[in-house]
């Protein structure tokens, strides 16, 4: 029973911290499993819910790309 608790804990952990450590694309199908679970049995809540979860992979693929792009600016400049 204790190890149940152990794991129960350091999933709740894991998935709580997941925008803070996960990649976009993770992030993105943490997000819209979530919309899935937290608005069951409406279509269009989690169709809005998903579009929500896009925009903000998309954000974050724009911000990864705009890091390695700067990047290599830098280094052209050495």
């Amino acid at each position: 029973m204790k190890k149940l608790y152990i794991i129960m804990v350091v999933t709740l952990v894991a998935v709580l911290t997941l925008p803070l450590w996960g990649s976009c694309d993770l992030n993105a199908k943490g997000c819209t499993t979530w919309c899935n679970v937290r608005h069951y049995g409406s279509d269009l809540r989690i169709a809005s819910c998903n579009a929500e979860c896009s925009t903000d992979q998309l954000r974050c693929l724009a911000e990864q790309g705009s890091l390695e792009v700067g990047r290599f600016i830098d280094g052209l400049g050495k």
